[in-house]
Formats: structure tokens, C-alpha cells, sequence
């Protein structure tokens, strides 16, 4: 367009030029059409709209702080080694349960960014090796924390070490209450039951459905004596009395003779505090006196392994105390610990008789969740003054149900069960592998509600506040 236009123009400037010079007509030109140039088409190209791209920005894990060291003491021979397998295994349980299953690359659970690593320890049951044991675990082997044992004389002993070390001591499965009442110090804490928690729960229903009158026989150690110590307060808040209240060497292999004071004593009622293989030949011993007819056996149902041996079809519809058994529970941790449990030892050597939580399974599990709470609000610090205050009066959630470790004395107060024995054979189903159903659920008692005495002593028993005491004779 623009080139016909400058071609129009330079005719007509140049048609202006010759009329202005020659007067002469010249024929008008016949209008030229316009020529129009062919209008290119052009597509617009839409370029596509990238997608927003995030930035990923890796986000670091936390430097995990120093390998936390945790020495276990337990029976891991001899008689009750099965209580320090139950023990250990539960306290692994445990410490995988409290850290979500995150390990470091050796496979250490950890817990509060601190990689848990455990050290046992087998005392056999002897406290001057338990002792002994513990001052190695801090001295040579740089443990932070103590849990353990099986033998309630260890227990007592190690209370010294605790205070001495100024190192938390977490005592399960030992039951006697001297750890949390004479032998108490602020560094001693238990998620063990104590011997009240087993007597005030069978007290009661034994003077209210067989009578007042009871007899004892128990070890003749600081687990037997604090259990007969119990037994007597606990029946006395019951209306009971204790008339006889005897005591046998833990090697005794002949129970005639204490069997038949008991039998002499006119009680209606006896209770048993035994523990071990020692309670086949004490009850065979009772069966051959006849004294499962002229009185009524109240003890612990103990662990499941040795439950054949220890009752017999005459002891069927029978009741007693139950500390933890894996079918009484209903509870997310109790399943979770039953459904891994079983998937981790079913195929072990010993599966067909273990691969079930056991009587002291949950006590294991139990003090590695309260270690766990304790190290998650300390953020990892293990010493003395921030453990003491986040295990005192912690409230948890466990394997029996909630747990509560009261302020003043550090005694767990802790679920306890009342069953009946409806069943012998532990293999119903015929697999191969023991689910040991024994019990029909009678009674399980709230964490608080047995209201087990403080017994602290000396320079603590002012610590008891408000809590029962035992009456000063």
C-alpha cells in the first residue's frame, strides 16, 4: 500500500509540474485499482503455562545425640529365669514402642534423639552380685539408667547403688515394697506391683466369700516377708485377722512341717507368696496333707509356662489374684504389644511355649514406657534432678492400662485382676503353639483404687502426706 501511494503521489506532483508549464490537455489516466497485498495470516503461538514448580527443600534430621546406655539386671538362670527372660523381653517391647520403631543404622531404638542401648546383666538372684554387677554396668561400662531385677533382695540392695550413683533405678519385676517404703531414697522408682497391690485385692474377696481366719506361707526372704507383712494389713482393712503367718527356706524341698502348722492354726483361708519351681512341690505337698480340702489356697496364677504344673484338675473353678495375663486387658498398647510379640519370638526356639506376652512381660514393657516418657520430657537428659521430676507423678498408659507413679513413695499404682480358672490344656486349638486361655475374668481394679499404703520410714515418712499408712504397733 505504502508503494502505491508514493507512486500516486510522484504522478501527480509531476502532472502539476507539466500543466504549470504547457497548457495542454492530457487524458485523465483510468483509475488503477488498488492492489492489496495478500494479508499474512499469522497463528499466534501460545506457548504452554509451565506448572509451578515447588521447590523441595530437604529437611535435615536432628544429629542424634550420644548412644544412652541402660544397664538390666535380672534372673537370667537358675530358678526364675524365666521371670528375667520375661523381663528383658518386655523391656525391648517396650523401647520399640516408645520410639515408633525408628532405629539408627546398628539397629538401636531411639528414643528422645538418643540411640538405646541395653546391657544385661544376670545377678542369679544374689545381692552382693547384684551389686556388684551395677557398680561395673556405671563404672566401666557407662550406663545412664538402671531397671531390673527379679529378686526382690537385689532390689533392696541396689537402692544403695542408686543413691550412692545418684542414677534412677526402675525396679520390675521385684514386688517387695521395702524398695519403695524402708529402703526408699528419691532416685528408687518402680513400675513393679507391689506385695499390697497382690493382698488387698485377694483379701477382700476371700473374708467376704470364705471367712475371716487366714494362715501364710511364704519364702523366707524380703519377698515372703513383705508379702506376710501385707497380708496382714490387708486383711485387717477387710475385717480379717492373720493367725499364722510362717516362713520356709526358698531351697525347701519337704513342706510338711509348715504345711501342717498352717493346717493347726484354724484358719479357713491360706495364702501362698512362693516363686519359682518351688511351688510344684508345695502344692503336691498340700494335695498329700489334704489340706486343698480343709482350707481355701488363695495365691498369684503365675506365669504360664510352669501353670501346668503348678494346678491340677482339683484346683479347676478355682480363684486368685492375677498380676498380668495377656488375655485380660482391653487396650490399644496390650494389643499392640500381644499382636509384635507374638510376630517376633512365634519362631524362635522356645515360640511354641513364649510366643505370648508373659506374667512379667508387661512389667518389662511397662518401665521402658515410663524411661520413655521420662527421657521424651527431659529431652534426653538422664540425670538424677530431671528424671526425678518427670517420673514423679507421671501418669501412663501400659500394657495393663494406665499406671501412676505417686509423688511421695514412687509406688506404681497399677491394675490388678481377680480370675477364675476354667481351663488347663494351653494348646486349645491344637497348633502347635500355647495361647494358654486358662482364666475367666472375674475382676480387674482400677490403677487407684486398692489405696495400697505409704510406708515410708525415717527421714522420708513425712513425705506420705495424705496417703494410708501402716498403723505403728
Amino acid at each position: 500500500m505504502k508503494k502505491l501511494l508514493g507512486l500516486l503521489s510522484i504522478v501527480m506532483i509531476l502532472s502539476m509540474v507539466l500543466s504549470a508549464c504547457v497548457s495542454q490537455v492530457t487524458p485523465t489516466p483510468e483509475p488503477v485499482a488498488p492492489v492489496e497485498e495478500p494479508t499474512a495470516v499469522v497463528e499466534e503461538v501460545v506457548e504452554p503455562t509451565p506448572e509451578p514448580v515447588e521447590e523441595v527443600v530437604e529437611v535435615e534430621e536432628p544429629e542424634l545425640g550420644p548412644v544412652l546406655k541402660i544397664g538390666q539386671i535380672g534372673m537370667m538362670s537358675g530358678a526364675m529365669a524365666l521371670y528375667g527372660l520375661q523381663q528383658q523381653r518386655g523391656f525391648e517391647m517396650g523401647l520399640e514402642y516408645m520410639s515408633g520403631g525408628k532405629t539408627d543404622d546398628q539397629g538401636r531404638f531411639i528414643i528422645a534423639n538418643r540411640p538405646i542401648e541395653v546391657i544385661v546383666k544376670d545377678d542369679e538372684g544374689n545381692p552382693e552380685k547384684a551389686v556388684a554387677l551395677a557398680l561395673e554396668l556405671i563404672e566401666k561400662d557407662g550406663v545412664e539408667l538402671l531397671q531390673g531385677p527379679v529378686s526382690s533382695a537385689s532390689a533392696i540392695a541396689l537402692t544403695n547403688v542408686a543413691l550412692e550413683n545418684k542414677i534412677i533405678l526402675m525396679v520390675d519385676p521385684a514386688a517387695s515394697y521395702f524398695t519403695t517404703g524402708a529402703y526408699f531414697n528419691p532416685y528408687v522408682f518402680r513400675t513393679s506391683r507391689t506385695s499390697f497391690d497382690d493382698t488387698l485385692i485377694i483379701a477382700k474377696y476371700l473374708v467376704e466369700n470364705v471367712g475371716p481366719k487366714f494362715a501364710h506361707i511364704g519364702i523366707d526372704n524380703a519377698f515372703g516377708q513383705g508379702s506376710g507383712a501385707a497380708l496382714k494389713y490387708s486383711v485387717e482393712q477387710f475385717g480379717g485377722e492373720l493367725v499364722a503367718d510362717i516362713y520356709a527356706p526358698f531351697e525347701t524341698t519337704d513342706f510338711t512341717p509348715y504345711i501342717q502348722q498352717a493346717m493347726d492354726s484354724g484358719a479357713e483361708n491360706l495364702f501362698l507368696t512362693w516363686a519359682g519351681t518351688g511351688y510344684v512341690t508345695l502344692f503336691q505337698g498340700l494335695a498329700d496333707m489334704g489340706a486343698l480340702e480343709d482350707m481355701t489356697v488363695g495365691t498369684g496364677f503365675g506365669d504360664n509356662v510352669s501353670f501346668g504344673a503348678v494346678f491340677g484338675e482339683s484346683t479347676l473353678n478355682s480363684i486368685g489374684l492375677n498380676v498380668y495375663h495377656y488375655t485380660v486387658p482391653d487396650n490399644d498398647v496390650n494389643d499392640w504389644l500381644v499382636e509384635n510379640h507374638f510376630a517376633k519370638y512365634k519362631d524362635e526356639a522356645d515360640g511354641a511355649i513364649n510366643a505370648y506376652p508373659d506374667l512379667f512381660t508387661a512389667g518389662g514393657m511397662a518401665s521402658a514406657i515410663a524411661f520413655g516418657k521420662a527421657l521424651e520430657a527431659t529431652g534426653g537428659d538422664t540425670s538424677g534432678e530431671a528424671m526425678i521430676a518427670a517420673l514423679e507423678g507421671l501418669t501412663f498408659e501400659g500394657p495393663k492400662g494406665t499406671y501412676h507413679i505417686r509423688p511421695e513413695d514412687h509406688v506404681c499404682e497399677q491394675p490388678m485382676n481377680i480370675l477364675r480358672l476354667v481351663n488347663l490344656n494351653p494348646d486349645l486349638d491344637g497348633d502347635g503353639v500355647n495361647e494358654y486361655e486358662f482364666f475367666e475374668t472375674i475382676f480387674v481394679s482400677e490403677f487407684d483404687e486398692l489405696g495400697v499404703p505409704c510406708t515410708l520410714a525415717g527421714d522420708y515418712a513425712d513425705r506420705c502426706g495424705d496417703l494410708p499408712v501402716i498403723p505403728v504397733e
